[in-house]
């Protein structure tokens, strides 16, 4: 059988079930699968992406197990990134809690097909299965892209609703369009790295565009290493090439496995990526995102499988006269769209079209920290976009003894001969003009109009001076 190799992303709050789900689906156990790594069994929760697999009809599922704790968004951010299908764990008692809103809204912005699965369902009455189902209803109401979102209640441990979830899974996949971009340049982001005895370093990841074959010569960034490609794995059998949403783990020679780290990318040579630490995009806040966005304030940007503090300067493009500028916003409000340069701390692997989200860190993990999301439009530092501030002002005109002249946009002599050349426009009216000259000492000003103006017009004076 022709197998479809497909990402299926576990999401939740901590104890909320996720990893037990994951036990109950899984037939083949893969890299730090199940909690598999020291510091997760230590601690007793899921400490990094773990990986493993199961096979429904023709799909082959790698299911990745995100962590639910607060402090580890940062790998749950990661995952988003390579997942197809997602299963949001919800307790049957406890219901919803931050960071199952978090995760949510993470999986809203990226349009990631849903499933809400109320967990143990076994350890709660009916009313309250019921109560947890009608608020993740509501929930589901208030996003963008996951409103028709199937609800199923589960037990693990009775096995109750678990293969109406299978057959949900399948049934959901069958009408899903999945497509995976294999005409463009190799990229896999790395997530472990390990040396086997015979094989060299072995990495693994999930494929995210383009097809590798044994024997490629590829690089790893940003340690801008050559490799070669000795072996590839897909679900523990040998192949000769894998491709776009495929889960592998590959031998490179040339590079020791303690030299790549979380954030290094394996790419062809003609890759598109680049190295940088300033990023210009598209954002949009989210909408139930409750602080405003203010130029200069510190954030964290989700690039890729990294996750780094930024300062975000938001601005919106005008055009002025003839010419597009670039204009800063003070603020930027819940719903609002807008562009953001960001200034990282750190450099990271990026290319245009390439998605960022936006977090606030700095905020209790009580709060939604999840700020907005978008698209990289181009690499620019803040200087060389010629950020501009726009200075508002306004007068009225004054007709005196058959003498028009405005009055109120200069307080004194040396302020109104700055202005001479501005243009101005009557407020209500299609009626434009330009400051010709002053007049007297207190700061009046004579100009043209395109039309006639009358007594106590309100005249308006924007204009655009350089911020920053």
């Amino acid at each position: 059988m022709d197998f479809k190799n497909i990402n299926l992303g576990i999401f939740g709050h901590i104890d909320h079930g996720k990893t037990t789900l994951s036990k109950v689906l899984t037939e083949i156990a893969s890299t730090s699968a199940h909690d598999k790594l020291p510091e997760s069994q230590k601690r007793g929760i899921t400490i990094d992406i773990g990986f493993s697999a199961f096979k429904l009809e023709n799909y082959r599922i790698t299911l990745v197990d995100a962590p639910g704790h607060a402090d580890l968004i940062r790998a749950v951010v990661s995952a988003a990134d390579i997942i197809d299908l997602a299963l949001i764990v919800v307790d049957a008692k406890e219901g919803p809690k931050t960071q199952t809103g978090e995760h949510m809204l993470i999986l809203d912005h990226f349009n990631i097909p849903t499933i809400v699965v109320i967990t143990k369902s076994d350890n709660a009455n009916t009313e309250e299965i019921k109560r947890t189902e009608m608020i993740m209803k509501s929930i589901l109401q208030s996003t963008q892209n996951l409103k028709n979102s199937s609800i199923i209640p589960i037990s693990a441990k009775t096995g109750s609703g678990v293969d109406e979830l299978k057959n949900l899974i399948t049934n959901t996949l069958n009408n899903a369009e999945i497509i995976r971009n294999t005409e463009s340049y190799f990229k896999m982001p790395l997530d472990h790295a390990f040396p086997i005895k015979g094989a060299g370093t072995v990495v693994t990841g999930t494929i995210n565009k383009g097809i590798v074959k044994v024997g490629d010569e590829l690089k790893v960034l940003p340690i801008n290493m050559s490799t070669k490609v000795r072996s590839i794995q897909c679900f523990k059998e040998s192949v000769m090439e894998a491709k776009a949403g495929d889960r592998v783990g590959m031998a490179i020679q040339g590079v020791e496995s303690k030299q790549i780290y979380r954030g290094c990318i394996l790419t062809s040579k003609d890759t598109k990526l680049q190295t940088v630490d300033k990023i210009v995009a598209k954002i949009k806040i989210s909408d139930i995102f409750k602080y405003n966005l203010t130029p200069k304030m510190k954030v964290h940007l989700n690039v890729g499988m990294l996750i780094v503090p930024a300062v975000a300067v938001p601005f919106k493009k005008v055009t002025f006269g003839k010419s597009e500028e670039n204009v800063i916003l003070n603020e930027v409000i819940s719903g609002n769209e807008c562009y953001c340069a960001f200034e990282l701390e750190e450099k990271v692997l990026a290319e245009v079209g390439d998605r960022v989200l936006i977090t606030r860190l700095d905020l209790p993990p009580t709060t939604l920290r999840i700020c907005g999301h978008g698209l990289i439009e181009e690499f620019k530092p803040i200087k060389d976009l010629n950020i501009k501030k726009e200075v508002f002002r306004e007068g009225k005109v004054k007709i005196d003894k058959g003498r028009t002249v405005i009055d109120g946009l200069a307080q004194s002599k040396v302020a109104a001969d700055k202005l001479i050349g501005e243009e101005i426009s009557i407020d209500g009216k299609d009626i434009v003009g330009k400051i010709k000259g002053t007049f007297g000492t207190k700061g009046l000003l004579t100009a043209e109009f395109s039309g006639n103006v009358e007594n106590r017009d309100k005249v308006i004076l924007n204009r655009l001076r350089r911020w920053g």
